[in-house]
């Protein structure tokens, strides 16, 4: 599973080659999903710190205030990726669901029940490269895609009316396919295809705690314990021999992360910073060693021109702004790690009188490692998120 480092060199010691989506997706289990939610999205992905109504924090399972309502929430996100490599470009589109989540508050709104459904990384590559011999032309072309998700279910308790604190269960699940096509231009030689597939899963647990020590300020943070996944990798070869399946273990790294938010008047400030040990993973127990740590700071400001359910809708539309840096976990052939700058923008829209709202992030950056490197992104990434509060129960104490 996961060979493209060694295609990456190959092909570019050959060929020019095409690349869909990422090469950086090629690298261990793939690229990172982090997100809280399309409303940090629009802040420079800030949220780690902030619990706030009609937001359900897919970062912080303490961070989620019901006020007594049942909350859903599903979002969306999509991309536009200009691929460079050697000066020449190739622009790529895909979107993917960024998460479905739901919260139902319990016991006197102190305890609330939680599930959800979300992205933890995604792989998606097209390598293409030829070559020539007296004899025939031989154009390699090999395709993956895939990514792990988690499905989760949890609590969060208010221990005091500062202090929240929630865990989930995760059960992490995924699959990847990698075809690797070789065609000839000469009948002489046959064209053979292979299909190899990776099937992932296993457990793991996340904890995260939100506390407020003063009315306008909020600190929140998270931890997500590393676990091991099982890996089955079958191979369908264009021989037509059947190969044994491959069984493997690999580890899902620890993840922490923290962050604040101030809350003054019509306007919200937050900051996050947030970190996955991926130069802990192994397959095996084998070090990968084109890995190293994702770090990530982020931080945004959101403008509300009114709190109150009378004003006017206008005056209830909130807009954001936000900045966000990332060393990724991928280290290059020369050694660089390479690293992601983001600058957003957001906008959020109430609707049935401020018991749903739907929130749009637009988000555009480069990714690459250093100019030595013949190989870097432009990506534009729109996120888009509704979420929905209804009166489910009516309890009497």
């Amino acid at each position: 599973m996961k060979k493209f480092t060694l295609l990456f060199l190959f092909a570019t010691a050959l060929s020019p080659f095409a690349v869909a989506d990422s090469f950086y997706s090629a690298y261990g289990l793939g690229i990172p999903q982090y997100y809280v939610s399309a409303r940090s999205a629009g802040m420079g992905g800030a949220g780690i710190g902030v619990g706030q109504h009609l937001v359900i924090n897919a970062m912080n399972p303490a961070a989620i205030p019901l006020q007594g309502f049942t909350m859903i929430a599903a979002s969306f996100q999509g991309e536009m990726v200009d691929n460079t490599v050697s000066g020449s470009t190739v622009t790529t589109r895909q979107g993917n669901a960024s998460g479905f989540q739901f919260a139902i508050p319990m016991y006197k709104s102190r305890i609330s029940l939680l599930a959800s459904l979300k992205p933890l990384v995604r792989s998606q590559l097209t390598v293409d490269f030829s070559s020539e011999s007296q004899d025939f032309t031989l154009l390699r072309t090999v395709r993956s895609s895939g990514g792990i998700s988690a499905a989760s279910i949890g609590l969060n308790y208010a221990v005091l009316s500062a202090l929240t604190i929630g865990g989930l269960f995760n059960f992490n699940f995924g699959a990847y396919n990698e075809i690797w096509s070789t065609d000839f231009d000469n009948d002489t030689y046959i064209s053979t295809k292979d299909d190899i597939t990776s099937h992932l899963w296993g457990t793991g647990v996340e904890f995260g705690i939100l506390f407020k020590p003063l009315s306008f300020l909020s600190i929140g943070g998270m931890v997500k314990l590393s676990s091991q996944l099982a890996i089955e990798t079958t191979t369908i070869a264009a021989s037509g021999v059947n190969l044994t399946p491959i069984e493997q273990t690999a580890s899902y790294p620890l993840a922490f992360g923290g962050g604040a938010a101030i809350d003054i008047s019509k306007f919200t400030m937050a900051t996050d910073f947030y970190m996955q040990r991926w130069e802990d993973y192994r397959v095996d127990d084998q070090k990968v060693s084109t890995l190293t740590n994702y770090i990530r700071f982020g931080g945004g400001i959101e403008f509300i021109g009114s709190k109150d359910q009378l004003a006017t809708y206008y005056k209830r539309v909130a807009f954001r702004l936000g900045v966000a840096y990332a060393q990724l976990p991928f280290v290059d052939t020369n050694g660089d790690a390479a690293t992601e700058l983001f600058f957003t923008g957001g906008i959020g829209l109430p609707f049935n009188k401020d018991a749903g709202r739907i929130d749009l992030a637009l988000e555009f950056g480069e990714r690459s490692s250093t100019s030595a490197y013949p190989y870097s992104e432009n990506l534009v990434r729109l996120t888009a998120s509704v979420t929905m509060a209804e009166k489910w129960f009516q309890r009497l104490y």
